[in-house]
């Protein structure tokens, strides 16, 4: 038991340190400090608007494909 809270400890006490500890890429740093108003951070901006809009827009496509084809077959069987 006593070994678990060691090791509890050292896993909040390195969570509480790495970011103090680590710094980011001379990039990230760039467009994390110049707010929006370089070319490179206006394309990490537009890459994470990218990445945040792919899951709902694969999703949405899956949906509406599927409600497409359940309408689809409720017509051809109403119909018959």
């Amino acid at each position: 038991m006593k070994k678990r809270w060691i090791t509890y400890a050292v896993f909040a006490a390195a969570l509480l340190l790495l970011p103090e500890l680590l710094s980011a890429c001379p990039n990230c740093k760039e467009a994390y400090m110049s707010d929006g108003q370089t070319p490179v951070s206006s394309g990490f901006n537009t890459s994470i608007y990218f990445m945040m809009a792919m899951p709902f827009l694969v999703f949405g496509g899956f949906t509406l494909r599927l409600w497409l084809a359940h309408k689809r077959q409720k017509a051809e069987g109403s119909q018959v």
